[in-house]
């Protein structure tokens, strides 16, 4: 496995709608062009860290709800101690809390942070180099509606297609290697081409 960051690589194939989380194409390897080869990403490891980042997200909005209840508790006790001082106990345990939730939120934003480094790197393993490849056809193009709204009605109503197709990478010693579904396949290949200075056919 090679790690990679994402301004340094391609994605050939990435999923198109949130629809497609749900759906057969996210069992489809994503595949990564880079400057020495194309690559099977490691997506398994990326989406336990977006799903920890998320986490860690709802951790800290819950704590800061906390340190709220915490401060009502501290203002509530704090007006009354002075005429009876038991409520001084209630102004105690909500400063407790406040404490515990400032200290909660500040150890999760270290991990927040942490994990967000992480997201930001990919890690891939090598399918084919750029020395084997022969040449790279472009076979069963097709339209697919790739519109992304938050209703599906709409999305089948005002379809936005977009050209996907696969890759077909025949290498030197006669092997032919499939990159299923990559999205507007002709000007990405011509773009890596000329990202990579690739001078195969």
């Amino acid at each position: 496995m090679k790690k990679f960051n994402y301004n340094e690589i391609v994605v050939l194939n990435p999923l198109q709608t949130r629809y497609q989380l749900f759906s057969s194409r996210v069992l489809v390897p994503r595949y990564v062009a880079t400057s020495d080869g194309i690559y099977r990403a490691n997506v398994g490891k990326r989406m336990k860290t977006f799903f920890a980042i998320y986490g860690t997200v709802i951790g800290i909005a819950v704590l800061v709800f906390v340190v709220l209840f915490g401060m009502i508790m501290v203002y509530s006790g704090f007006t009354v101690s002075f005429s009876n001082p038991i409520y001084l106990i209630p102004t105690l345990i909500g400063v407790g809390i406040i404490i515990g939730g400032v200290f909660g939120i500040v150890k999760l934003v270290k991990i927040g942070k942490r994990f967000g480094r992480i997201i930001n790197d990919i890690e891939g393993e090598l399918v084919i180099p750029w020395s084997q490849v022969k040449s790279i056809v472009v076979m069963n193009a097709r339209q697919e509606n790739v519109a992304n709204r938050p209703s599906l009605t709409l999305n089948i109503i005002a379809p936005t297609y977009k050209e996907i197709g696969d890759w077909h990478v025949l290498t030197v010693d006669g092997r032919d290697i499939t990159i299923p579904n990559v999205d507007d396949p002709y000007n990405k290949l011509v773009y890596v081409k000329n990202r990579f200075n690739l001078n195969f056919s």
